[in-house]
């Protein structure tokens, strides 16, 4: 409650700064803008506040827009003259009553918008006229399932973000764009591999073992759950929209558990042939901190080590003094002896080999992106094409990806009744990844973060230094690590991917208000990926042929087949409005594995399968539908009161033969107060609507035949002979089904300060059960866990969402800012019968339980070190522990360390996300910058406790610890761990898991920084360019945070091992300088 309470009260302080700069803006600065209201209107409101009777012909005057800020109720003769000299208007009074007429006169006369543009304009015209821009943002288009809205009309949790959002990132996937634009939407960037694209969390993790995704739906056509959205191109989208609570998504049944996005791709519109033009070099490196130490101080370390590892065997024998003979004949091991290439730089002698492994593999790579699109269109006839092609080459050598895509979309009116159309999105990759696929041998990172800076990458004749570590360390039990220069250059992961994925549609209106629309899609995915590694390198062998020649070809073919059919019926009559649909969905998906793995290559210069003397193959074939009927009906009651009401029932193959089928129905209403006669007017609340909403969705996200009885192979031996056979794998369950999520949302929606601001603010409570879970069977039954719907869990939250909707204006400057912010809470409510925690993940660091948050961080804690053997004989510890090792503290006071002084620290998932973003124009500069952070959350390095600090001067060592390690001498104030390799003790083998490496993760970060400058018109002129701008932009220029590791990230798709840092590739931070251009 205490962390809740600090939560919300940062979330206020946070608003605070919104509210106040647009009070100040409206007292300390003179704020022009136009009121536009039709002159009927104000007829009416004149007759009711004046009590006064008006005769006039409506449809007279039903064009005419007037500017209501000028008119003053308060005095009807100045009113009318008022009209009379800006309007075509003529009037006579009589007593209490007014005869208006048109006038035949023309005049014009001159506004003063919103912009301060002062023009001339024929007072008897349209609102286009008078007012170039919109009022207020509740008219704006947004898009849900299966149909768009007006967003004033909306009664679900549904969030919208544009185009223009989108491009202050210079990335090649759109989930960059996303970070800090939307309130309870969490982009986790895990890896940040070139063309990678992050894990979207829409309101927490609702799920133990299925699959986490949002469903993504691309112009209406729904992408395989888990898609990546590399292949799509960010300049081509228009437009995002987030639903997030279960009346946006039980639309789509049992896929929308996860929250639903929708993508809109750009359409052309009527008018001449429009030409952008958006092209960017930008450069990049790791964002991190991370340093380790230098030869030098790493030769210290290590002597250190080994002596401390040499005499804590038998002090009393044994001397620092001793030489390796004297060593070995008392009996010591290799890891105690002091190696003859560390003596140099023990004596600190100058102009020896201090190699930084860090500098040698990551480098300032370049990122190149050019993208064109031609939109156009007549009344019969809209086209948009976008053609992309993006080239990032990695931080990390030997690592990029580049891709070609195009966009299209074509919309065609064959006759007043008849459109069709076709939305296509085509793509061509290629990655080399071999960080990815590279394992625990040939990992590069890895290898950097424990390869001695005594040994340099390269022999003296300048050729690569192949097993050179190994050979030496193996004559005292060091690292056996190869040289991760010759590891990128020999070993190759090539990965190739052609996508093509869109859909074609009918539209034929039947009569006015009701149309029926079908609709036939596909998305067809071919992959081919390469891998070969040279016997010659490869980590844990001393010479070469430890690991064999190998070389892999993998095939994957994805086909994906969508039929949709749909009733839409919109009809209008006198204050009520009634929005409906019937439809239909057909989505079946098959996919075939392939893979030939090849050894006994008689050499290394055939890196082909084909050169190998050895095969083995695998195969493997997927197959699933879905089959759909779905409905949905909107009612609205003069703009003030909403209700929606929508169904749906999928089949799927994925599920047992008793449970095919299940209904997801939802409802939801909304009420605008403010249009109430009750509601004061004023400038302070415009709008102001509540909603509320109930639903039922699914999560479907499980393996395409978790239901069946699965057989594997396996050899049996028949009297000494083995023979090809197979085994039982997993146990049928004909009642496994979807697991279930039902969620209650609450909300509210404002506009403030005379429609300066919006404020959006969410409560949601969700309840997911018939989790997935591993539940132990009889063993007599042929299987020992069988699938089944068991768990529960609930996600908790609010979210709350303010923006400007016209720009603050302070002088001649132009200020649009907006700030979102999100609490999230996640319990569990029941695993498996009996069952009441889940231990996993490396060393069980990882605890879920019955009535706590998923995946806690769960291990010992770490108090200060032992600096005297009194201390160790009056404290409880382990056996064998040493001074200089670390203090457990005993939480349960009972003497003694053992697993039930464990305890929690923590969770990988934040209390509070939230992000700022702001733009200020000024004349022709543009200066942007967003700020995005996550406060509460922590991760579990890995990379920290196994590698980098383990205390065993066996790999190399962050400067932090070689600062803060424990020396009775040296450093008596240490509070790391004194290094001892060759008596590892268990007090240090457990405090692996400790609070030493489960570290805060919270961040703020300063997420883009752009400066702009579009060119004068007399300059696009001369240039015959519609406008043209150039650019200077920033990425993750500077991160806030205690987290010392490579990427704070970090997180693990894996819901019950979340925030596992697993030496991942680090943050990148980006510099660019970029064009854009109109023709």
């Amino acid at each position: 409650m205490k962390k809740t309470a600090i939560s919300i009260v940062m979330l206020g302080v946070l608003m605070l700064p919104q509210l106040s700069v647009a009070n100040m803006s409206q007292n300390a600065y003179q704020i022009q803008y136009i009121k536009p209201t039709a002159l009927t209107d104000i007829f009416v409101k004149m007759s009711k506040k004046a009590k006064t009777k008006l005769f006039y012909i409506p449809a007279d005057f039903k064009d005419i827009i007037v500017d209501e800020a000028k008119v003053n109720y308060n005095s009807i003769p100045e009113t009318m003259n008022f009209l009379k000299q800006n309007y075509p208007i003529e009037f006579a009074i009589q007593n209490n009553t007014i005869t208006v007429r048109k006038s035949t006169k023309s005049n014009k006369k001159t506004i003063s918008t919103q912009n301060h543009i002062t023009k001339n304009a024929p007072i008897a015209t349209t609102q286009d006229t008078l007012s170039p821009k919109k009022e207020t943002n509740l008219e704006e288009i947004v898009i849900v399932g299966y149909g768009k809205t007006k967003k004033q009309n909306l009664t679900g949790s549904v969030v919208q973000m544009k185009a223009s959002e989108m491009r202050e990132v210079a990335a090649g996937n759109i989930t960059e764009s996303i970070v800090g634009k939307v309130a309870g939407v969490q982009i986790v960037q895990g890896s940040a591999t070139p063309g990678s694209s992050g894990t979207i969390k829409m309101r927490g993790t609702s799920t133990i073992n299925a699959g986490s995704a949002p469903l993504i739906v691309v112009d209406g056509f729904p992408l395989t759950e888990g898609s990546t959205l590399s292949s799509i191109d960010p300049n081509s989208i228009e437009a995002m929209d987030f639903l997030k609570d279960a009346a946006s998504t039980a639309i789509y049944g049992s896929r929308g558990a996860n929250g639903v996005i929708m993508i809109k791709t750009k359409e052309g519109k009527k008018g001449k042939i429009n030409v952008n033009v958006n092209a960017y070099l930008a450069f990049q490196q790791r964002a991190d901190n991370v340093k380790l130490v230098n030869a030098y101080d790493y030769a210290q370390f290590q002597y250190e080590a080994r002596n401390n590892g040499y005499i804590s065997k038998n002090p009393s024998v044994r001397k620092v003094t001793d030489t390796n003979a004297q060593r070995l004949t008392n009996g010591a091991s290799k890891r105690e002896l002091i190696p003859d290439f560390l003596l140099p730089y023990l004596r600190r002698e100058p102009g020896l080999t201090d190699t930084n492994w860090l500098k040698q593999i990551f480098r300032i790579a370049p990122m190149t992106n050019y993208s064109v699109n031609i939109n156009g269109g007549s009344e019969n006839v809209n086209y948009s094409i976008t053609n992309n092609y993006f080239k990032q080459d990695g931080i990390l050598i030997g690592t990029d990806f580049e891709r070609i895509s195009s966009a299209i979309n074509l919309n065609i009116n064959l006759n007043p009744k008849l459109k069709t159309g076709v939305s296509l999105n085509t793509s061509y990759s290629t990655d080399n990844n071999f960080f990815e696929e590279s394992g625990w041998n040939y990992n590069v990172l890895d290898m950097a973060l424990i390869s001695y800076p005594y040994f340099s990458p390269y022999n003296a004749d300048g050729s690569l230094a192949i097993s050179e570590q190994m050979r030496k360390n193996n004559e005292t039990d060091g690292a056996l690590v190869e040289n991760p220069l010759a590891i990128q250059k020999h070993v190759k992961s090539q990965g190739k991917i052609f996508r093509i994925f869109g859909n074609t549609y009918l539209d034929y209106k039947i009569i006015n208000g009701l149309n029926f629309k079908t609709s036939i899609g596909g998305d067809f995915n071919s992959y081919i990926h390469n891998y070969f590694h040279p016997d010659i390198v490869g980590r844990y062998r001393v010479e070469a042929g430890g690991f064999p020649t190998e070389s892999r070809r993998r095939y994957n073919n994805r086909e994906n087949y969508l039929i949709e059919n749909l009733l839409t019926l919109n009809r209008k009559f006198g204050k009520h409005s009634i929005e409906a649909i019937v439809g239909q969905s057909y989505q079946k998906e098959k996919t075939n594995t392939d893979e030939i793995i090849s050894r006994g290559f008689p050499d290394n210069s055939i890196d082909n399968i084909s050169g190998g003397t050895q095969y083995n193959i695998n195969a493997d074939a997927g197959r699933w539908a879905i089959l759909s009927l779905f409905s949905r009906a909107n009612y609205i009651y003069n703009q003030k009161y909403l209700l929606s009401i929508s169904i749906r029932k999928d089949g799927s193959s994925k599920f047992g033969a008793n449970t095919k089928y299940a209904i997801f129905p939802a409802f939801s209403a909304g009420w605008v107060i403010s249009k109430e006669n009750i509601f004061p007017k004023n400038n302070v609340v415009n709008f102001l609507k509540f909603r509320g909403s109930w639903g039922k969705t699914g999560n479907n996200q499980i393996s395409n035949f978790g239901a069946r009885a699965l057989l594997r192979g396996m050899d049996y031996n028949f009297n000494q002979t083995l023979a090809p056979g197979f085994i039982t794998n997993t146990s049928p369950n004909p009642n496994l089904t979807w697991e279930s999520a039902q969620s209650t949302n609450l909300g509210m929606d404002m506009n403030l300060c005379n429609n300066f601001l919006s404020l959006n603010i969410d409560y949601y409570n969700t309840l997911n059960s018939g989790l997935l879970l591993d539940v132990p069977v009889p063993s007599q039954s042929g299987y020992t866990n069988s699938l089944q719907n068991i768990g529960k869990l609930q996600n908790r939250g609010f979210e709350v969402q303010l923006a400007t909707i016209k720009p603050i204006k302070l002088g001649n400057i132009n200020w649009n800012t907006s700030i979102n912010s999100s609490i999230n809470r996640n319990k569990v409510l029941a695993l498996a019968p009996g069952q009441s925690q889940i231990l996993t993940g490396m060393s069980q660091f990882s605890l879920t339980q019955v009535g706590a948050p998923l995946s806690q961080m769960y291990g010992y804690e770490i108090i200060g070190v032992y600096k005297s053997q009194t201390e160790i004989d009056n404290t409880p510890s382990m056996a064998g522990t040493l001074v200089g090792d670390y203090i457990i503290k005993d939480i349960n006071g009972d003497g003694k360390i053992d697993a039930s002084d464990k305890k929690v620290f923590g969770t990988a998932a934040p209390e509070l996300i939230g992000g700022w973003n702001n733009s200020f124009t000024y004349k022709n500069f543009e200066l942007s910058f967003g700020f995005y952070g996550e406060y509460g959350k922590m991760i579990f390095s890995r990379t920290l406790g196994s590698l980098l600090e383990a205390g065993e001067g066996f790999s190399m060592i962050s400067q932090d610890y070689f600062d803060n390690r424990y020396h009775p001498i040296n450093n008596p104030n240490g509070t790391m761990a004194t290094p001892n390799l060759g008596n590892f003790s268990n007090n240090r083998r457990e405090a692996r898991v400790s609070n030493l490496f489960m570290k805060d993760a919270s961040y703020l970060r300063l997420r883009t920084l752009k400066i702009a400058y579009s060119l004068p018109e007399s300059a696009t002129s001369y240039l015959r360019l519609k406008n043209a701008q150039i650019y200077l932009m920033g990425n993750n220029l500077f991160t806030w945070t205690k987290y010392n590791g490579f990427n704070v990230d970090s997180n693990n798709n894996n819901p019950l091992t979340q925030g596992y840092d697993n030496a991942n590739y680090p943050t990148v931070r980006t510099y660019t300088f970029g064009l854009n251009l109109n023709f």
